[in-house]
């Protein structure tokens, strides 16, 4: 009798563990369209010339728009190139973003990072870390 009591507490156990390794898979690390989806801006100063660079993502279409300002603290002048295109993740691993400025125009975001608050890869080989701007704010 003794050791039926212990077979069904062995397997009491054993059931319970199973269904605390059955729970939903853990996403933070993933990167989904909810997380790109906003505005991301790196802002960085060199020689008296600040420079400003912004991705924004939307779901709506895939669609987006690059922003590059250059502001040159010297001369007081301001410079700002605005380009639009549409993104689509390369696979299924969501980790390289191909974005397509239209004309055959394309770039590759590769080794996307996206966390709560940034984003980083390597933009046609340069390396960017961005910040959401709602929370550079």
């Amino acid at each position: 009798m003794k050791t039926m009591n212990y077979a069904k507490i062995c397997m009491l156990c054993v059931f319970a563990l199973l269904l605390t390794a059955c729970g939903k898979d853990d996403d933070s690390t993933s990167n989904m369209n909810a997380k790109l989806c906003r505005t991301w801006v790196e802002e960085y100063t060199e020689d008296d010339v600040t420079y400003t660079h912004q991705l924004i993502f939307t779901q709506n279409g895939n669609s987006g728009q690059e922003l590059k300002k250059k502001y040159d603290h010297t001369s007081s002048t301001a410079n700002t190139e605005t380009r639009d295109f549409t993104w689509k993740w390369e696979d299924g691993t969501m980790e390289c973003l191909v974005l397509s400025y239209g004309a055959g125009d394309v770039k590759y975001l590769e080794n996307v990072w996206i966390r709560e608050h940034y984003l980083s890869g390597k933009l046609d080989g340069v390396l960017i870390m961005m910040t959401d701007a709602n929370y550079v704010k």
